[in-house]
């Protein structure tokens, strides 16, 4: 696992992180910072990522330009482990909290230029993302939903790009 592109390209930030996550592999976060450099740019994004896991897509958004990212997930190792990495890439503009997402979701008021999830496939309220998160974006704000294929949503994604056994549903607020 490393660093696909940015400021911090090559960087890897090791494998402390729980066992059961299943990182975002480099092939799909290559094409998925590829489309959003091209289409909405990340130069001082404010982003969420929602089951961060490994912390790698936070860093990607960091590598990239984002203004801030803040991290949720409620694992105690994932948990410690990015905050191990920002201390060592002295990441100040990384933002990790412990959380169950849906209770974060519930009381989140701030607003966010693009949000990413990366739930457990399996996750039995995949399917309430959506609806849940949209109102958490700026006008024109992105959500990018990682899952497998053959989830249908509601509201339908404006666009899903297919990576194998991982899709990407992408909404536009």
């Amino acid at each position: 696992m490393r660093i696909t592109g940015g400021n911090l390209k090559g960087i890897r930030p090791g494998t402390g992180f729980a066992t059961h996550v299943r990182p975002t592999t480099d092939f799909v976060r290559e094409a998925l910072f590829n489309k959003l450099q091209h289409s909405v740019g990340l130069e001082n994004a404010v982003v969420l990522d929602l089951f961060s896991g490994s912390g790698i897509m936070a860093l990607e958004f960091l590598s990239r330009g984002a203004q801030s990212v803040a991290s949720v997930d409620r694992d105690f190792k994932n948990i410690q482990f990015q905050k191990h990495v920002k201390t060592a890439q002295k990441l100040n503009q990384w933002n990790i909290t412990k959380a169950d997402v849906f209770q974060f979701l519930a009381s989140e008021s701030n607003l966010y230029d693009v949000i990413f999830a990366d739930p457990p496939y399996d996750m039995p309220r995949i399917a309430q993302l959506p609806a849940m998160v949209i109102n958490k974006l700026k006008p024109e704000g992105i959500f990018i939903l990682e899952h497998r294929p053959g989830l249908e949503f509601s509201p339908t994604p404006n666009e899903v790009r297919s990576y194998g056994s991982t899709c990407c549903s992408i909404f536009v607020k």
